[in-house]
């Protein structure tokens, strides 16, 4: 056969396999001319490389491929300090299954199959200009976001992963209103690794949408807006094309082995300590943790509970921090300060629209007294009271910002001392408020090479009899974990959920609770999201405490 009948045959070949690919995808979609279109608008998009095709699949195979997955597929919950997703297994596994099972599933096989073949990696190629995808290694999962399901902010950097994508599956009849969430939003960055606070692309999910954007380490920049209301899932095939894997042409290992860090290897790596600790102007003697001054007590007074005042009490605390390393204080604050941060925060959360099951929009309190919100989000988001930008007299940033004070004020440094039988030497913190649909702060690890004490006042709001057990059974965030250290040979890029072994304390969120908490080096701290749907805001005073380091036994006899 002459070399001009082969290539002839090839293109034959070729034509073919684009017809019969063709007919799985939107009518269009794989020309020269609509690809030539969907370059230009990917090469002009902000805030990083993404685009947006409004049908992608032939609908009638997608519809074919909903119900099959309603039907035959099992979903398992998933939730980690980043994200709240029912999940089904990666569908490479489509292979290994019995041919009964798998005819159960044929549409989801042939959707599949389409995706990651040659001509609509070809496609993918040409809108992004990546270069050359793999074709054997397929990463997607079918993911239901229920009521209350979010993803946090990250960048999507593991492994070889080069584009991301997701495919809507949404009700097909029934066109999804933004109000419910569940938005793709997209984040500009204020340098590279550091995304703005807030997003400014936000994509609500419509049927037979597909979103895609090539992974860029420390541009990249994502979050999914949680779904707020019941029994409306927002179903969706989401998934990752990555560059050639070896024996694969356009491999190349020198790319692989260049592959970014993690988005979790980042923030496990990243030191806590980029405020540094103020430093108390004199150190404390040893004989500070034995008791209170008469300074101290009147000075304590003025906002304290006299019931923590009493050192039978403190002495009891001690016993107790001493042996768990923990204690937490219910009813820290008197009367009179209670009922002001009670009925000022309660006002704060009804006057922006808080606490009422439904999503706000981003920047929502940021007009309120001294509050303004402070990232990056992917490591935390929440309100902080800045006591130095005078814009208005509000209840609730001047009376959390007294309390502020109030923390690092010598009495107080006393009575932690007394309780701790620890002198602290410095400290740093902050006034917040964790807005629900927004707020959180993702784990992060005491890096310190010694222990810090953690030092938290929480306000949860409170508006109705219910919104106590709301807080208490953590479906609606807003709790603090503490989680041990990870082990060194497990995968970099998995968060650890809150429910497994590594969890060591977790602390739903309170009303006028103080908790005191020795957090060793290597261990993980975070508090969950604070869902659309909880009862209120979560507001705390939030504080470390710099300790003296620790002296092994021969240096303590020296």
């Amino acid at each position: 056969m002459s070399t001009q009948q082969e290539n002839e045959e090839e293109r034959s070949f070729k034509r073919s396999r684009l017809q019969s690919q063709k007919e799985n995808f939107h009518p269009g979609l794989l020309e020269e001319t609509t690809i030539e279109k969907i370059h230009k608008a990917f090469q002009t998009s902000q805030p990083y490389l993404h685009c947006k095709i409004d049908q992608l699949m032939n609908d009638s195979l997608l519809r074919s491929v909903r119900k099959e997955i309603q039907e035959n597929l099992h979903f398992t919950v998933k939730e980690t300090d980043i994200y709240k997703v029912w999940q089904t297994g990666d569908l490479a596994n489509l292979d290994g299954l019995p041919e009964d099972e798998l005819a159960k599933l044929s549409h989801l096989f042939k959707l599949r199959n389409a995706l990651y073949s040659q001509d609509f990696r070809d496609f993918i190629s040409s809108v992004t200009n990546c270069g050359p995808l793999s074709g054997t290694k397929t990463d997607m999962s079918i993911n239901s976001y229920n009521e209350g399901c979010h993803l946090l902010n990250h960048d999507d950097v593991i492994g070889t992963r080069r584009v991301s994508f997701i495919l809507y599956l949404t009700d097909p009849d029934q066109r999804w209103d933004p109000q419910d969430g569940g938005a793709l939003e997209l984040y500009p960055v204020i340098e590279k690794g550091i995304p703005a606070v807030e997003p400014t692309v936000i994509i609500p999910p419509q049927w037979n949408q597909f979103v895609m954007f090539t992974v860029q380490p420390g541009h990249s920049f994502h979050s999914v807006e949680e779904v707020v209301p019941q029994g409306k899932p927002r179903l969706s095939i989401s998934g990752w094309f990555h560059i050639p894997q070896k024996g694969e042409p356009g491999y190349n290992a020198l790319v692989e082995e260049g592959q970014a860090k993690s988005s979790l290897e980042q923030l496990q790596e990243e030191s806590d300590s980029s405020t540094k600790f103020a430093q108390y102007k004199t150190p404390l003697e040893d004989d500070a943790t034995e008791g209170l001054t008469e300074e101290d007590l009147i000075s304590l007074a003025e906002w304290m509970n006299p019931h923590y005042l009493n050192m039978t009490i403190l002495s009891k605390m001690s016993e107790q921090f001493l042996e768990e390393s923990a204690v937490q204080c219910k009813d820290i604050l008197n009367k009179e300060w209670y009922d002001k941060i009670k009925q000022a925060t309660l006002e704060a959360d009804e006057q922006d629209g808080f606490g009422k099951e439904r999503m706000m929009a981003h920047g929502t309190g940021t007009q309120r007294g001294n509050w303004e919100c402070q990232g990056p989000p992917h490591r935390h988001r929440y309100m902080v009271v800045n006591s130095d930008n005078k814009k208005q007299q509000e209840s609730s940033s001047s009376l959390l910002g007294d309390l502020k004070h109030k923390f690092s004020d010598e009495p107080f440094r006393h009575w932690l001392a007394v309780v701790t039988q620890l002198l602290p030497l410095g400290y740093r913190g902050d006034a917040r408020r964790f807005r629900p649909g927004h707020d959180y702060t993702l784990a992060t690890t005491n890096t310190r090479g010694q222990g810090v004490l953690d030092v938290t006042f929480c306000m949860a709001s409170m508006p109705s009899d219910e919104a106590q057990e709301k807080w208490d059974g953590g479906e609606y965030g807003g709790y603090e974990c503490y989680m041990a250290p990870h082990d060194e040979e497990e995968d970099a890029a998995v968060y650890k959920a809150a429910d497994e072994e590594g969890a060591l304390l977790t602390m739903p969120a309170g009303e006028n609770e103080l908790a005191l908490v020795l957090r060793d080096e290597g261990v993980m701290r975070f508090i969950k999201y604070v869902s659309a749907r909880a009862p209120g805001s979560r507001w705390d005073v939030a504080f470390e405490y710099d300790l003296p380091e620790e002296q092994d036994e021969e240096e303590q006899k020296e």
